[in-house]
């Protein structure tokens, strides 16, 4: 009998683990298990399949630590534990490292969807997002065969549209390819958790339990009725939030304030900091304003964040870059930042507890409609409520505007389950692009095969499939007609350029206009009709044209209308009503790469520097597989589109296409090496060490470096290493790059080969 059976806790150096791991867990400062963890670890320990349903900050992620450490020291196999978000997937990647001194190989596989990772031959666990697992298998990764445990963690993010059937599909292929795959399951509270624990044939562990106490309610008139019906008091002040956010940091607390939209996180931050400033105000280091800022480019935005930061507050959404994001998250960690105003992503998106949790808004628009956010994303946010640790409970309290408001979010939110969790795979679009997976890895060589995989999936398990058969043949019909597949009587085969388009992991439709507009591309195309021919496919997801983009949109509509290489009127499967949306996602890249400074960007385009960096990088796919597609249909393109690739990765005009090529040098010093006189690496190379370290922002270490790199003769100068500015830089383009390119195609044998690999698609 164990100790859990007696009534005591049971503690770590009790599980059924080596020594050695047990050793680590509780070095790492596991010593006691909650119930929930000692109901579930025997479980995932035994080898059993494992869906884990409970609270934000129950401890789920020692359920899926133990088993991952066991399998590896016990030398079972290999674990990949799959995350929804690459934000995640380092927190996680950190945790493992905890565990060092188990020897063992951890390695964060999030970026490049078009390749098997460098180095991940001998990692022992693997932690990638689900798009690069199903990029994985789509690549036939020889490490993924050897995977004996999968954690997918987050897993009720299958219910969401976008990434959700891609989680779906890759561990229905890895359960379908390995009957003896162990799979943990580790999932928020939802009402039917059983569903998911049918479909992975997994024993089900549910609890409500959490570490600290969590109280849920809705304020109104400066009183919070909780779900007990419990009364608390609040303090008048100015409004409601600034009360509830001043009451919390008063009492030693620390507050996260969701909101629904970009502009009002700015808004209601700078409104709170008039309130915070005198209780946590603070002076900001040189080095802190500099990364809140922009570092090189400035913004209105980064300005508006330091001075946030400054009063003790901050906000936290899209349009703010890697490093700002980062800085403002670690701030609030240390308790420098007192209150964070939020979008809802923030709650799915990283480990960032407070005391007490304040939800403004429960309405969002959604296709210019007022939608209410659903059950599952409120209560995910209000589980943020309560630090492990350091608060004594946890508060979680939504904002009424009246007594109906406050009773409709009582019966709506406070005192309603979360919604069913339903597959979004029975989607056109989405099962098109997985269908295509599917022949080109051999998991289905008929409609009927496809059918078959499908009533594996979690679609299969929880629906009837009505009308399945339809949606198949569409699909494959149009696979055949783009000649990415050929049918053979029942019998399907993948072509090669079906094979290409699936492991370039892009929507099928998007692969057939880049097909037609590389047809079109000759050595007088200029960029500006490459950059909308790829923000006009599905993948690449345009931008709300605003009233005071109508003068430039249309000027740039009109001088480039006619030497466009899709008609938005003649494409098939393309809305015209979506052109001005495109057209202005095609315009930000294309000020982006003629060096137009983020300020101004910012300001003309109404976005943020975050919002730059997402669609360059998703531009950067698009372009990046245009180029593959062009290997293919239309080699000759390839000149016009790796220079254009080029200055779309780092912001440039092509003269400078060179310099950026050497590591540690972004847009803003190639420029002012070129003003100095440098062009080219050649330049680099004959230059003289001590002038190019004296070019303002170069330095004597990055001198030495870029003699390095160029082949020059340089001194005995230390070993040049990037600066966490320059690291950062490089993750903000998405990372996994190699090498840059040089501007024309390489040649061997005669024939033009494909470049460096780039960023994903998916994961920003």
């Amino acid at each position: 009998m164990n100790a859990l059976a007696l009534g005591f806790p049971m503690r770590v150096d009790e599980l059924d683990v080596p020594d050695s791991v047990a050793e680590a867990l509780v070095s790492a400062g596991f010593r006691e298990l909650h119930p929930p963890q000692a109901q579930a670890i025997p479980v995932a320990l035994e080898g059993r399949n494992l869906v884990a349903a409970m609270p934000t900050a129950s401890g789920k992620s020692l359920i899926g630590y133990a088993a991952a450490l066991k399998t590896v020291a016990e030398g079972s196999g290999r674990v990949l534990y799959i995350v929804p978000l690459k934000a995640l997937a380092a927190e996680k990647r950190d945790d493992f490292m905890r565990f060092e001194s188990l020897d063992i190989k951890v390695h964060l596989s999030t970026g490049d969807l078009d390749s098997e990772d460098r180095g991940i031959d001998d990692a022992d666990i693997v932690v990638a997002t689900s798009e690069k697992a199903d990029s994985m298998l789509r690549h036939g990764s020889r490490w993924i065969e050897k995977v004996k445990l999968v954690i997918a963690d987050e897993v009720h993010m299958i219910h969401d549209p976008g990434r959700g059937p891609t989680l779906e599909i890759a561990l229905t292929k890895m359960m379908r390819r390995r009957r003896d795959l162990q799979v943990i399951a580790l999932s928020a509270t939802i009402s039917n958790a059983s569903d998911l624990a049918d479909w992975l044939d997994a024993e089900l562990v549910r609890s409500d339990w959490r570490p600290i106490s969590l109280r849920e309610g809705a304020y109104l008139d400066g009183r919070i009725t909780f779900d007990d019906r419990t009364v608390k008091d609040v303090p008048p002040g100015e409004d409601g939030i600034s009360s509830l956010v001043m009451q919390t940091v008063s009492e030693g607390g620390q507050c996260l304030v969701f909101v629904n939209s970009r502009r009002s996180t700015e808004a209601e931050a700078v409104r709170l900091s008039s309130h915070l400033r005198p209780v946590a105000g603070r002076a900001l280091a040189d080095s802190e304003r500099a990364q809140l800022e922009g570092d090189a480019e400035t913004t209105a935005i980064g300005r508006k964040l330091a001075s946030c930061v400054a009063s003790g507050t901050a906000f936290h959404n899209a349009g703010l870059t890697y490093r700002q994001r980062r800085y403002v998250e670690e701030a609030f960690r240390s308790g420098a930042i007192k209150c964070i105003v939020a979008t809802p992503t923030l709650a799915a998106g990283i480990n960032l507890p407070a005391r007490r949790v304040v939800v403004r808004d429960t309405t969002r628009f959604d296709n210019g409609v007022i939608a209410p956010i659903s059950v599952m994303e409120v209560k995910q946010m209000c589980g943020r409520a309560g630090r492990p640790g350091y608060d004594p409970y946890g508060e979680a309290v939504l904002v009424a505007k009246n007594d109906r408001d406050q009773d409709h979010l009582m019966q709506d939110y406070i005192d309603h389950d979360t919604e069913r969790l339903t597959s979004k795979l029975f989607q056109e679009r989405v099962l098109r692009s997985h269908i295509l997976g599917m022949f080109a890895t051999g998991d289905a060589d008929s409609e009927g095969s496809v059918v078959d995989f499908l009533k594996d999936t979690f679609l299969g398990t929880t629906s009837s499939l009505f009308g399945i058969d339809g949606v198949v043949r569409e699909a494959v019909d149009f696979l055949v007609r783009e000649s990415m597949v050929r049918r053979d009587g029942d019998a399907i085969a993948i072509l090669p350029f079906g094979k290409r388009v699936s492991d370039l992991c892009i929507d099928p439709l998007t692969a057939s206009m880049l097909r037609d507009a590389v047809m079109r591309i000759d050595d007088t195309t200029e960029p500006m009709p490459i950059l909308v021919a790829a923000a006009m496919t599905p993948d690449m997801i345009g931008m709300y044209p605003k009233k005071k983009d109508a003068d430039r949109l249309k000027a740039e509509g009109e001088l480039w209308f006619d030497r466009l290489l899709l008609d938005p009127y003649e494409t098939e499967s393309y809305d015209p009503e979506f052109f001005q949306s495109d057209l202005k996602a095609a315009v930000l890249v294309q000020d982006w790469i003629e060096e137009v400074s983020e300020e101004r960007m910012t300001d003309e385009l109404g976005v943020g520097p975050g919002d730059i960096r997402s669609k360059v990088d998703l531009m950067d796919w698009i372009i990046y597989s245009m180029g593959e597609i062009a290997y293919i249909f239309n080699p000759d393109a390839i000149r016009r589109i790796r220079p254009l690739s080029t200055r779309i990765r780092y912001g440039v005009k092509e003269e400078l296409s060179d310099l950026v090529s050497f590591r540690g040098v972004g847009r803003s010093r190639a420029r002012v090496l070129f003003k100095a006189g440098y062009a080219s690496r050649s330049d680099i190379s004959s230059a003289d060490e001590a002038a190019l370290a004296a070019v303002p922002g170069i330095g004597k270490a990055l001198a030495a470096s870029m003699k390095e790199q160029s082949g020059g003769a340089r001194g005995p100068e230390p070993q040049w290493s990037p600066s966490e500015e320059e690291e950062a830089m490089m993750d903000e383009m998405a990372a996994a790059y190699g090498e840059a390119p040089s501007t024309e195609p390489e040649k061997e044998n005669g024939k033009v080969e494909a470049g460096p690999h780039q960023s994903s698609l998916f994961d920003f």
